[in-house]
């Protein structure tokens, strides 16, 4: 019998704490509950959790702070942020820092659950025996490409810096393209495949991975080998 998912909820509304709590345990997940910053990060290193629903507006330490530091420490659990702000930088700024979705207050309670769904199908991408994307092939636990390989199972790769841990989305990416080798991939199927973000109007995102990819893997990021930009259109990967 598989584990139930464990879900940390942080949240310092009391009404709005207690019904994703119960919403949730209706759904059969295991919920633990923080009410400040503070507590979710000491939560989230003493135990490991499938997902992690952060609230933004929070005591003591804020939630894009909560998500920057998890992601300091290599922690990877997904993100997915609540708040009451709806601003474009704010939702990019979140999505910059390392959360995984965002959606704003009040929210459709359905809609929540299946996003929660989503992401918890997608902690398997990391397997080479598991495929959640119907648009991207499956790909060898292991694969190579010049001078650098990446193993999908443990997330880690070879780079310029030596052997060490992507991040979830610099591995999707990464996915997306060695399943699409020498083809065109444009910023706006990234942002739906890698963020589920189709209609969001800034790419920035994006590109900010692809930087940090061409640090890892390109000698010179301004004569790339791997990853070329398509100009006005996004990026082709040569293996």
């Amino acid at each position: 019998m598989k584990p139930r998912p464990r879900i940390l909820v942080v949240e310092d509304e009391d009404a709005i704490a207690q019904g994703l709590v119960l919403n949730l345990q209706r759904k059969e997940y295991d919920v633990d509950l923080a009410t400040d910053g503070a507590q979710a990060l000491t939560r989230a290193e003493e135990e490991n959790y499938d997902l992690i629903l952060l609230d933004v507006r929070l005591p003591e330490v804020d939630g894009f702070e909560v998500c920057r530091r998890l992601r300091e420490r290599n922690d990877f659990t997904p993100v997915v942020m609540l708040t009451a702000r709806s601003q474009p930088d704010d939702i990019v700024f979140g999505l910059k820092v390392g959360a995984d979705d965002y959606l704003n207050k009040p929210f459709d309670l359905a809609e929540l659950l299946a996003r929660i769904e989503v992401r918890l199908r997608r902690q398997t991408w990391g397997s080479a025996t598991d495929d959640d994307s119907r648009d991207t092939p499956k790909l060898p636990t292991r694969v190579e490409f010049g001078d650098y390989w990446i193993d999908f199972s443990t997330f880690q790769a070879k780079t310029r810096s030596g052997v060490v841990e992507l991040s979830h989305k610099e591995l999707s990416v990464m996915r997306v393209f060695l399943s699409r080798p020498n083809q065109v991939v444009t910023r706006r199927e990234l942002l739906t495949e890698v963020w589920e973000l189709p209609n969001h109007p800034n790419t920035r995102v994006v590109d900010n991975v692809i930087v940090a990819l061409r640090k890892s893997f390109e000698e010179n990021s301004w004569r790339p080998q791997h990853i070329h930009s398509v100009r006005g259109v996004g990026y082709r990967f040569t293996p």
